[in-house]
């Protein structure tokens, strides 16, 4: 893809209505879907102003050093680069999120999981601030953060991966939740006491399927974090592990609940069943694909 170009040195040119439209025209060449969208995206982001702010500054002049930092961004962009690692956050549940390619770019089908979640735990729970929830792949920490805001609980952060609970803990803090939420590497379980016992277990594991690959965007494939994504030639691989592991950390009458791919409802509903999980459902999405499931301890 082309480059954005040399920052002109004339004053002139660094009017932000000329720098708006100029990254908008690159991104459209670049057949970009969203260009004028993602042009003001990054520029709100090195500004730090608002949208209605910015139409009113058209006319003003940025600073050089700001117009470099934007320049790099579009180019970045241009490359193929998700806005929301080139920005460094993304607005989740009306909250601002810190973000690293360590982590994957939260997305609209776990917050409809997380207000399955909620509405769940708040009907079978009547005090819903005294649970203890785990959070399983927490990555940026979203599902542990939103819930234990959502519900003033505690709720315990697992990871594989100790870059991604780095991005976690700083959202943590930044929230002021430290009290509430804790963090802890393990693969799955493995370095979790089977002494600790969980009112609800949430999950959002990687459930693509190899051949699935190619339906993918291009950038999702090149810059989100491949561990985190594919599970295998069917998709399924974490749920044979977490799902029947799973039971032994839940009180009895505990919940496991599982973001899930669009085509895996059946699948993950019989592994739940033989898993000894009973009250089971699957639930789908806005775009009515099957996308929350979940399981009661008997």
């Amino acid at each position: 893809m082309p480059g954005f170009g040399n920052i002109p040195a004339l004053e002139d040119e660094l009017i932000i209505g000329r720098v708006l439209a100029r990254a908008t025209r690159n991104f459209e060449q670049a057949e970009i879907s969203r260009p004028g969208f993602e042009a003001q995206y990054l520029l709100l982001a090195v500004l730090h102003i608002n949208k209605a702010t910015l139409f009113l500054s058209l006319k003003n002049r940025m600073k050089a050093r700001q117009a470099e930092q934007f320049n790099t961004m579009v180019n970045r962009r241009l490359q193929g680069e998700p806005l929301q690692y080139i920005v460094g956050s993304v607005e989740f549940w009306s909250k601002n999120f810190h973000l690293t390619p360590d982590v994957l770019i939260p997305r609209h089908e776990t917050e409809f999981v997380l207000e399955q979640t909620v509405a769940l735990l708040k009907s079978q729970f009547p005090c819903p601030q005294k649970l203890r929830l785990l959070d399983m792949g927490t990555g940026s920490g979203v599902i542990a953060d939103v819930l234990a805001g959502e519900l003033g609980c505690h709720v315990l952060g697992v990871d594989i991966s100790a870059p991604a609970l780095a991005v976690a803990a700083r959202n943590i803090t930044e929230h002021q939740l430290e009290k509430r939420v804790a963090l802890i590497c393990s693969d799955l379980f493995t370095a979790i006491s089977r002494a600790r016992k969980f009112d609800c277990i949430v999950a959002n594991p990687p459930y693509i399927a190899k051949h699935e690959k190619e339906e993918l965007a291009d950038e999702i494939i090149q810059f989100e974090p491949g561990k985190a994504l594919f599970a295998g030639d069917d998709g399924l691989d974490c749920y044979r592990r977490l799902i029947p592991e799973s039971s032994a950390l839940l009180h009895p009458g505990g919940w496991l609940m599982l973001e899930i791919g669009s085509s895996q409802g059946e699948a993950v509903s019989l592994m739940l069943h033989d898993a000894g999980y009973r009250s089971i459902s699957i639930e789908l999405d806005y775009s009515g694909r099957s996308r929350f499931a979940c399981g009661k301890k008997e």
